[in-house]
């Protein structure tokens, strides 16, 4: 358990998710990087817009799902032209459909698909003191797990054109309501418009 105290300096920004249904081929499994790059086609430069993060696409095997932005309210407007455009993302085709507002729900278990800290942690055992020192940082208390499977220590990675990054799925677990909303509105760690540290219920 992260015993650091809330740090009052740490403003919890407002932020509201964007969640916009998608119809077309099936995602690619690692789409951070082509999906930003499609949004930046669509929406124009986007690369120092710290008010926006993007969830990695809730995708059906059969093709279609949902794109979600975490955006700062008064941005909205910025990526609502998203609504009836085609995302290409390495060749699958995603045509965008009308945004619903979805406002940030507190809850005690949180998780993100991935988290890069300190520009990728290789080891498993440093991103784990490296989490532990954010998550202080932040002034946020929680149990941090890392999910490993049977046939590997749950290590992913980011490619950035030609750059790998390294980072891990986390789950956090036993939040209070406020530490909840500050990690889903600042989230965890870099590269959130690359769908990494961006956290949800679970």
């Amino acid at each position: 358990m992260n015993e650091a105290p809330p740090d009052p300096w740490i403003e919890t920004p407002a932020r509201v998710d964007l969640a916009f249904p998608l119809t077309g081929d099936p995602v690619p499994a690692e789409h951070g990087y082509a999906l930003f790059s499609a949004l930046c086609r669509t929406l124009g430069d986007l690369h120092g817009a710290a008010w926006l993060a993007v969830h990695p696409i809730d995708a059906a095997p059969e093709g279609g799902g949902a794109l979600r932005l975490r955006v700062d309210p008064a941005q909205a407007a910025r990526v609502l032209p998203l609504a009836g455009a085609t995302l290409r993302l390495d060749g699958a085709r995603m045509a965008v459909g009308e945004a619903r507002v979805m406002p940030i729900v507190p809850a005690p278990t949180l998780a993100a698909r991935m988290v890069v800290l300190r520009n990728g942690v290789a080891a498993r055992a440093d991103f784990e003191a490296a989490l532990a020192q954010r998550l202080a940082a932040l002034g946020v208390r929680a149990v941090a797990e890392v999910p490993t499977s049977a046939l590997d220590d749950g290590r992913r990675v980011l490619r950035i054109r030609q750059q790998a990054i390294a980072g891990y799925p986390v789950v956090l677990r036993g939040l209070s309501e406020q530490d909840s909303r500050r990690v889903q509105s600042l989230g965890v760690g870099g590269r959130q418009r690359f769908g990494c540290g961006v956290f949800a219920p679970r």
